[in-house]
């Protein structure tokens, strides 16, 4: 029976062979399972942050980084000889949904450039199934973001609000503590010296909630699912933010607790951090999370084990409503 995550295995069978670092987190090594790293799971989704921060590049190879030895001269190819086989290809990503190439496919007779865009095709349209197959929860949350590193989503296709990336790492840290304050808060348990701030969207819907004085600053959490350079980020997703509160005109005091509610474009720019324990729910959230998990629990944390995101949810709305009733 393979020891293998079920993530791993699924590439493995179904895709191409994941990365030997990423399989070696998700396959938790005891490496990854200390004090500052938490467990292999979280850490390989601050390995995704490497490729979640920066946009998708139309030429260069960087995003099949995931996958292990991807050669990468095949799609070179492809993209390099497209005039000579009229392809319109502006972009080596999502190639199984290129309409000029599903045409090739059909009207050309066997021949080797032909087997090689197959190929990529196929590839192509089983990672895109892939999280289909998974059975686990976290599972399917990580098959999907790896998805989109390939094959990156649009705010028309998946109706998710698109958030800006920061143009550099901010300091701000994503040790396997930084749920601290949030499962607080979760419980209505604030610092005297904390405040949180609510970034909403147009229709006044909580999108991230932020905690101020309570240990990093402008550090988030995501409230709906988001879109950040084509891939999907689900609720849960630790974030940190960059803006000065001063400059910030249409921000209304919250009804609660000290802080603001602020319309999420008046926020310059975002950095995803990694996925937080809350994202996995909480009858998924040892397994998922392991070693990770186990450390808030042995640190007393606000029940890390029950907590669940609806609850901020719900804090973050009870900043709001007062607004609504004048």
């Amino acid at each position: 029976m393979s020891s293998d995550h079920e993530v791993v295995s699924l590439f493995k069978e179904q895709v191409f062979p994941l990365s030997d670092k990423l399989t070696e987190m998700l396959n938790e090594h005891y490496s990854h399972q200390t004090e500052r790293r938490g467990c292999g799971f979280t850490q390989a989704t601050r390995v995704l942050a490497e490729f979640i921060n920066f946009p998708r590049d139309v030429v260069e190879a960087t995003d099949l980084k995931i996958f292990q030895d991807y050669d990468f001269k095949k799609l070179k190819k492809i993209v390099d000889q497209k005039s000579i086989y009229n392809l319109e290809i502006e972009d080596w990503h999502n190639l199984d949904h290129n309409s000029s190439i599903e045409n090739f496919l059909k009207i050309t007779k066997a021949e080797e450039f032909k087997d090689l865009v197959k190929q990529e095709v196929i590839l192509q349209g089983s990672l895109r199934k892939l999280s289909q197959h998974a059975k686990l929860e976290e599972s399917k949350i990580i098959c999907s973001m790896l998805e989109d590193v390939i094959l990156p989503k649009t705010v028309n296709e998946t109706g998710l609000i698109e958030i800006q990336t920061l143009k550099e790492k901010p300091k701000v840290g994503s040790c396997p503590m930084a749920e601290t304050f949030f499962l607080k808060i979760a419980h209505r348990s604030m610092l005297r010296q904390g405040s949180i701030n609510i970034f909403v969207d147009e229709q006044n819907r909580p999108l991230l909630i932020e905690k101020m004085n309570m240990g990093d600053n402008h550090s988030c959490i995501n409230l709906q699912p988001l879109i950040m350079n084509g891939v999907r980020l689900p609720i849960g997703s630790l974030f940190s933010a960059d803006y000065d509160i001063e400059q910030i005109e249409d921000k209304v005091p919250n009804q609660e607790f000290k802080g603001f509610v602020i319309p999420y474009k008046s926020i310059q720019s975002f950095w995803f951090l990694r996925l937080t324990t809350l994202a996995v729910s909480p009858e998924n959230r040892k397994r998922a999370f392991s070693t990770h998990f186990e450390q808030q629990v042995n640190n007393g944390l606000f029940s890390p084990d029950t907590t669940l995101l609806k609850q901020l949810n719900d804090v973050a709305n009870s900043q709001l409503r007062a607004l609504s009733l004048g």
